[in-house]
């Protein structure tokens, strides 16, 4: 059986340069892939930058309803604008005209003319916007 002291000697000695080159890996690897390593940096970057993007929207949106709100406090046309536009409120004693476009003429759909009356039932009536 061979002596220990033979078998240390057949192993190759490292060299300083190989010593080196092991303890400067050992030190990167936390760097780059630890808990706080270069890795999950440029991550939490990138959502702090969609976080940054998406508050920034929404700061938007707060600017208006903002100004929306103080239009309602300002005066009472603004509710009844909004009532109008979004709800379709129509004033005692007014009148509720809409005017629609035409709808494009089809070749198949000739049952929509009224020859005897000289008009085409396809031209909308005309409608709209409110007057007095």
């Amino acid at each position: 059986m061979a002596q220990p002291a033979s078998l240390l000697s057949k192993l190759p000695k490292p060299n300083l340069t190989k010593i080196l080159l092991g303890a400067l890996i050992l030190l990167q690897f936390p760097l780059w892939f630890g808990q706080g390593g270069w890795i999950r940096v440029w991550t939490l970057e990138s959502q702090i930058e969609t976080k940054q993007e998406e508050n920034e929207k929404r700061r938007l949106r707060v600017a208006e309803l903002e100004a929306e709100v103080r239009d309602f406090k300002k005066s009472s046309r603004a509710a009844e604008e909004r009532a109008r536009y979004e709800l379709g409120l129509v004033m005692p004693g007014e009148r509720f005209l809409q005017w629609a476009t035409p709808p494009r003429p089809n070749a198949t759909n000739t049952t929509n003319a009224n020859p005897a009356a000289g008009v085409d039932a396809t031209t909308p009536a005309p409608a709209g916007n409110k007057a007095q």
